[in-house]
């Protein structure tokens, strides 16, 4: 069960040799395009989240589903994930985005499938070479950016909980969000398309510990959703910078 992993950690460090996914070939590569238009909603400022609407268009996500429809690590060099990856360096704008962490697929069923809540932030940083870079030694980073993508909202449940950011107004829009119980913390429904952004770092390079988040049991169907990661190196500006 998902909730017995700390899968963000362990996926990163095994991510080289737990999976082989075949890429296949039902998207047509030569009339795909990368650009996409989505619209954002801020959800909270200090630390920063916000929501993506129309983060992923449906021939992506019949793409990616093909790729691994479980819990799997995504070829870094498929014509999607790239563009997912160039997606998310975009958003960061002038935060720093050498790196984008090899994307993964989570997939939660029915019968209790959740995850217990964590933070995405390393608790040491970690040594690693930004990726594509040949010759010079590795250096400490740390998980700056997150995004998760719903790909299969056909589920009852299955939230994705922050318990110390703000909740929504009541006015919100409840095919998107929810209020928690006592209306403390946010709580994401499953969209597919849609997706979630936050930052996981104080100015300082530290984690927020006010980013911890989980996923709520599914009661019914299935979720499946995408991690995307972006990596600071701390010998390098936060912000800024070359």
């Amino acid at each position: 069960m998902l909730s017995i992993l700390r899968c963000g950690q362990f996926i990163s460090e095994h991510s080289s040799s737990i999976f082989n996914v075949a890429i296949p070939g039902h998207l047509d590569t030569d009339s795909y395009s990368c650009d996409q238009s989505y619209t954002i909603e801020l959800l909270s400022i200090d630390p920063l989240a916000i929501y993506i609407n129309n983060f992923l268009r449906d021939e992506e996500i019949e793409h990616l589903l093909e790729l691994g429809s479980q819990t799997a690590v995504l070829p870094k060099e498929d014509i999607v994930c790239e563009c997912l990856t160039k997606r998310m360096k975009s958003i960061l704008g002038n935060v720093q985005h050498m790196e984008v962490e090899t994307l993964q697929i989570v997939k939660y069923d029915a019968g209790g499938d959740h995850y217990k809540s964590h933070t995405d932030w390393f608790d040491a940083p970690k040594n690693d070479l930004p990726y594509g870079s040949e010759g010079g030694s590795e250096k400490p980073s740390n998980r700056l950016g997150s995004i998760f993508a719903y790909l299969d909202d056909d589920c009852e449940r299955g939230e994705t909980y922050f318990p110390f950011l703000p909740s929504v107004l009541e006015s919100a829009d409840v095919n998107k969000f929810a209020l928690a119980a006592g209306d403390t913390g946010l709580l994401v429904k499953p969209r597919r398309g849609n997706a979630i952004f936050w930052n996981n770092l104080h100015g300082n390079g530290s984690g927020d510990e006010r980013t911890a988040h989980a996923g709520i049991a599914v009661e019914s169907g299935t979720k499946i959703g995408l991690n995307i990661w972006s990596r600071y190196f701390l010998d390098e500006p936060m912000v800024g910078g070359d």
